[in-house]
């Protein structure tokens, strides 16, 4: 394997800061609130590399573990946040081998948000009913965790797309 470029770097450490930054941008709209978190993470998928891509979320991950503390843990909107590592890799994997069409980002872009509720969904359900002790309908956890956010998702991901499509003859195709 060999080592990341400074390049690469510091594409990483922006994607993870402007994700973190996305957190403070927040709507509650109950156990899990709208943040601009997805916008960022799912440009990081669209623009980087795999490698790049998981190391800027799991970059992400601990500036939150630092920052707001071990008990980030005990949130019901963290599994999201470890799904935003996935998502973003599995994002940026896909991509790699095809070139950057909306036919192919679009595939990229459901990937990639589908992963984040795979993941999410049943640490929330974890986190609400075993750590909180409440009683969530699965309809109330499904309407809550993801039916709410169905329309701002896809808004977001239109908005990453036309960056993304912008940003890719300078992101992917410069010399490292």
């Amino acid at each position: 394997m060999s080592k990341l470029t400074t390049r690469e770097l510091t594409l990483c450490s922006l994607m993870a800061a402007l994700t973190y930054i996305g957190s403070f941008v927040s709507l509650p709209l109950g156990p899990v609130p709208f943040t601009l978190q997805t916008l960022f993470v799912l440009l990081t998928g669209l623009i980087l590399q795999k490698r790049a891509a998981f190391l800027a979320q799991t970059l992400h991950l601990f500036l939150i573990l630092i920052f707001k503390g071990f008990q980030s843990f005990l949130s019901p909107s963290f599994g999201f946040v470890i799904g935003f590592v996935v998502g973003a890799y599995l994002m940026a994997w896909y991509l790699e081998s095809r070139s950057f069409t909306l036919k192919t980002t679009i595939v990229a872009l459901l990937i990639g948000s589908s992963i984040f509720y795979l993941f999410g969904l049943p640490y929330m359900v974890f986190i609400v009913r075993g750590y909180l002790d409440l009683t969530m309908s699965n309809s109330l956890i499904l309407k809550t965790g993801f039916l709410l956010f169905i329309p701002g998702d896809i808004i977001k991901a239109a908005f990453a797309f036309l960056i993304a499509s912008r940003l890719q003859p300078f992101v992917r195709r410069l010399p490292s």
